[in-house]
């Protein structure tokens, strides 16, 4: 059964998502272009204003500042230019209007937020450094116009508000008329494990540095005197110290997995719901990467140094361990999100106007 948009026409979706990706990342290379060009006319001005008969450096200085600036809005205009096309793609399974359609438009939209404004947060730190660039003093007062910072910042924050805003209107279920249905068993048994996973990646952190301590302390007892410099106090202190650093976030992430179990359970596979599985994803498979590769062993330091090698590993058990439990985190949320997609295709026989819906009363009353 087809599912209408209600605040905008379905074909609205394709104009009022990905369109304001393209005029936005417009507007912001428009900005960089203008800037450019107002400190490369400042600078040839300069130029001019001296008069100076060895001016070859400084020419190559105003040279090398157009080439260096230009290439640096390459990644702008190519970022937006792929975010662009990844939203229009995920908004065509929107603008078909099909049940399963709208779910994986509205999952997919909310995949892509976090990146989309990661992204925007990169290019606002990616601005040319004026003095990086020119090698010469004669331009030590020159810099940016005063403007291209505050209207690089105001455009970028517009931007980013609008995607938050957008994720918003999707996620009302009135925008695009959507009903729940009812969640598979084995996606909500999956979901709770995943806090579990939180739980165990931390206990298993601090079990493992406390074992490298003492593996370490007697390998440094049963060695030479000079094979080691020491037990590497100060490499297992670097480890426990990123142990609880990642303790945090994964709490964080337990919690939002705990949540959205309670609400799937709740209220089923809602429109809110697709959306929030969408905006956690990302975060939460780099998280798992990065808990998996940056352990706490690895970030110590204590690699190639006159320590034990335990300090650079953790004990033998460790990194499969910590692999196996990221691994079916991340298994877990993959399987849960295409269950949840399936159970929302499902819900066509579900709606009004269903097949069931419009058989059942006339068998009661034939049974009658």
């Amino acid at each position: 059964m087809p599912i209408e948009a209600s605040t905008v026409g379905r074909k609205g979706w394709l104009v009022v998502l990905p369109g304001q990706v393209a005029a936005f990342g417009s507007a912001v290379c428009l900005i960089d272009l203008a800037a450019i060009r107002s400190v490369t006319e400042r600078l040839q001005r300069s130029l001019g204003e001296l008069g100076r008969t060895d001016s070859t450096e400084l020419t190559k200085d105003v040279a090398r500042y157009g080439e260096v600036a230009m290439a640096g809005t390459r990644p702008v205009m190519l970022f937006f230019a792929i975010t662009t096309i990844l939203f229009a793609s995920v908004v065509v399974p929107l603008w078909r209007g099909s049940r399963h359609g709208v779910a994986v438009g509205l999952f997919g939209m909310g995949f892509l937020a976090p990146a989309y404004l990661a992204g925007l947060f990169a290019v606002s730190l990616m601005e040319v450094d004026l003095h990086s660039v020119l090698s010469s003093g004669v331009f030590e007062g020159l810099s940016n116009p005063d403007w291209y910072p505050r209207g690089r910042a105001a455009v970028l924050g517009a931007a980013a508000m609008a995607c938050v805003a957008s994720l918003c209107l999707l996620a009302r279920p009135a925008t695009t008329r959507w009903q729940a249905s009812p969640a598979p068993r084995m996606a909500l048994l999956l979901m709770s494990h995943l806090p579990l996973v939180a739980a165990s990646v931390t206990v298993l952190n601090f079990v493992a540095i406390d074992q490298t301590r003492r593996l370490a302390a007697e390998r440094v007892r049963t060695s030479s005197q000079d094979e080691y410099a020491g037990a590497g106090e100060f490499y297992l202190a670097q480890a426990f110290a990123t142990a609880w650093r990642y303790a945090p976030l994964l709490a964080v992430a337990g919690v939002i997995a705990l949540v959205l179990t309670v609400l799937v359970r709740r209220y089923g596979v809602t429109a809110p719901l697709l959306v929030g599985l969408g905006v956690v994803g990302l975060p939460l498979l780099f998280l798992l990467l990065l808990v998996s590769l940056a352990t706490p062993f690895v970030l110590s330091g204590a690699g190639g140094e006159p320590v034990p090698e335990v300090l650079g590993t953790g004990p033998n058990w460790y990194p499969p361990a910590i692999f196996t439990q990221v691994s079916l985190a991340a298994l877990a949320y993959v399987v849960t999100v295409a269950l949840m997609l399936r159970a929302a295709g499902d819900g066509d026989r579900l709606v009004d106007g269903s097949v069931a819906q419009r058989w059942v009363p006339l068998l009661r009353r034939f049974r009658h």
